[in-house]
């Protein structure tokens, strides 16, 4: 079992470490980093596992274990989305970096974009925002109703959320509309939803302050036909320190309704859509759990219908299952260390099912865990364990092969990796000219006809009709 190398210590007692160091000249301060709600601060020790990757499911998981592209650029990415944003019809990487306390210092924290060259995203970034803001998570929609992605930045550290509007070359470096709360704070993630199904997004954000005032509601900023509201239409009861959303209509009713991590202290947990055009005060449900919780994320795992919720937990990663609106406890990660900052389901394998993502800071790993007809893998079906702290994933085409593509975000000198899929072989597609007609079966016949061991279809080592009935099979499903 790997022994984490990022050792989580709290800030209170960074601070002290820090002095006593500071008071022995002869002693350097070692690395270590912030995450971007500041509630997590790990030293970043070297470790015989660093930058390796490694799987389970070799001939399942469609990722590489070694990364296709990274970006050595040091800085602290807090969110990332893969989206076309200058229309041209690739899928580029909207990066929102956040500012902190870490050591050693970083100088920049411009969100940015980075293009795809064709096949490729660019070696830096082409896009920089004009203003420098502490950005913990990362949205793209058209809010403005213009037909052209905007990028929502959830800017915190007392920085107001902001977007910057999109145009058919790429967006505005510029911010176009500021969302200021009613009481200063630190946005920590966002969502954007149509919560009123008006067919316009909405905005909803969750938010904490700073010690000694460290808690704040909720808050939603509604979109009236691509005008976003300048204050707040909603807030939650409750305040507290959140740290994650996503969106879901949980119970049937036809309208989203909003899950949210929590930290310390507060149960993570979902707010009702009340059918008005705005949430429930109050949440509906909870996990009943009041852990440091970060990351959520909803899909239907089981196939039943019903979306079920997926929480980045101070434990183990855990599964809440969707019974008609009813949740329980199904599913517990297997890894051997937890930190999670972000989670999110995908249909890594194409198979129909999503499966499910943990990104985990302190030891910088992230993990994949396959989804089996409705029960997900435990331990990880794939691991990628980076020397640098991990803060949040995005999955997307970019290299334009129809395969969904893995992007990480990083605290470090490496701030984002990325991992093209590897389509799983098409035996039916047998002389690889990317089609499967009548010219494949010729090709398979002839290499049957002549014994050569590419024709032992079914892997008995043995050519013969069993091996043209199998091909048959498969040349009739397709790729």
């Amino acid at each position: 079992m790997h022994t984490p190398t990022h050792r989580t210590l709290a800030p209170a007692a960074l601070a002290l470490f820090a002095g006593s160091a500071m008071g022995q000249v002869s002693k350097a301060l070692p690395a270590y980093e912030v995450s971007d709600d500041g509630q997590t601060t790990a030293f970043v020790v070297p470790s015989s596992s660093d930058n390796t990757g490694w799987t389970t499911r070799a001939d399942e998981v469609l990722y590489p274990t070694t990364p296709d592209y990274q970006l050595n650029l040091r800085r602290q990415v807090g969110g990332m989305k893969i989206a076309d944003m200058n229309g041209d019809g690739l899928a580029d990487l909207v990066v929102g970096v956040y500012k902190s306390n870490s050591f050693p210092p970083y100088d920049d924290w411009h969100d940015f974009i980075l293009y795809n060259t064709g096949t490729q995203l660019e070696a830096a970034p082409s896009w920089i925002a004009a203003d420098q803001t502490h950005c913990g998570d990362v949205h793209i929609g058209d809010i403005n109703l213009d037909t052209y992605p905007d990028f929502f930045s959830v800017s915190g550290s007392f920085n107001d959320i902001r977007v910057y509007f999109g145009s058919a070359t790429g967006p505005s470096t510029t911010a176009g509309w500021f969302g200021t709360p009613p009481r200063s704070g630190w946005a920590t993630s966002g969502l954007l939803v149509d919560i009123d199904n008006d067919g316009d997004l909405d905005i909803v954000t969750t938010n904490q302050g700073v010690t000694p005032d460290p808690y704040r509601p909720m808050y939603m900023w509604k979109n009236q036909s691509g005008t976003l509201d300048n204050t707040v239409s909603w807030q939650s009861a409750e305040q507290s320190i959140q740290n994650g959303l996503d969106a879901a209509d949980v119970n049937g009713d036809g309208w989203p309704d909003v899950g949210v991590a929590k930290w310390v202290n507060f149960e993570s947990g979902i707010y009702l859509n009340t059918g008005a055009g705005s949430l429930e005060a109050t949440p509906y449900w909870t996990t009943g759990d009041d852990g440091t919780d970060k990351g959520v994320a909803f899909s239907d795992i089981d196939g039943n219908g019903w979306p079920d919720y997926g929480l980045g937990h101070d434990e183990p990663g855990r599964v809440y299952a969707n019974d008609a609106g009813a949740f329980s406890l199904v599913y517990e990660s297997d890894a051997p260390f937890y930190g999670q900052q972000e989670v999110a389901f995908h249909d890594i394998d194409r198979d129909g099912d999503d499966d499910f993502c943990e990104v985990n800071f302190s030891d910088g790993r992230t993990h994949l865990y396959l989804n089996r007809d409705g029960t997900l893998d435990s331990p990880p079906s794939w691991t990628f364990d980076a020397s640098e702290v991990a803060n949040c994933v995005a999955f997307g085409d970019i290299n334009g092969d129809g395969w969904d593509d893995l992007a990480i975000g990083y605290s470090g000198d490496i701030s984002v990796r990325v991992f093209y899929a590897v389509p799983p072989e098409c035996i039916a597609d047998f002389n690889e000219d990317g089609d499967v007609n009548t010219l494949d079966v010729l090709s398979f016949l002839n290499a049957w006809n002549a014994g050569e061991g590419s024709a032992d279809i079914n892997g008995d080592g043995s050519v013969n009709t069993l091996d043209v009935l199998e091909f048959l099979n498969l040349w009739n499903a397709g790729c």
